[in-house]
């Protein structure tokens, strides 16, 4: 069954698509624990990170380091941080946090306002 992730990737439902390359995809978290947060998503559907090709781990790497690096530079943040995951949705994805402070403080995850994930997405997409 296809996950959400792969729902996105197929265009069956809508996102604000920052990134994208042969191997990853890189949006807005649609419930976000603090602004700005974005999930970098492998196009193949796989649970596990190690079980993926070595040219889709290098991939998805390659996409993280690029949507985190234009957080830090349109969100001005101490560091990005980032956490590989696969569980709640049984799909690789890689959750990056822009820190605006020394300190990784995770809020109850609600949805965000459509208008603000569009306009994130904008101003990341013209420095990618």
């Amino acid at each position: 069954m296809d996950s959400i992730f792969t729902k996105i990737i197929k265009r069956e439902i809508p996102a604000h698509i920052i990134y994208e390359d042969e191997y990853s995809l890189v949006i807005p978290d649609i419930f976000p624990s603090m602004p700005g947060q974005l999930v970098v998503i492998t196009k193949r559907q796989v649970p596990y990170i190690y079980d993926l090709t070595d040219e889709e781990y290098h991939g998805l790497m390659s996409a993280t380091k690029k949507a985190a690096l234009a957080l830090d530079r349109v969100l001005g943040t101490v560091r990005t941080c980032s956490i590989i995951e696969g569980f709640e949705v049984p799909h690789v994805h890689v959750r990056l946090y822009p820190c605006t402070t020394n300190e990784l403080i995770l809020e109850p995850r609600t949805k965000a306002d459509d208008a603000d994930l569009k306009e994130l997405a904008e101003k990341l997409k013209a420095v990618i």
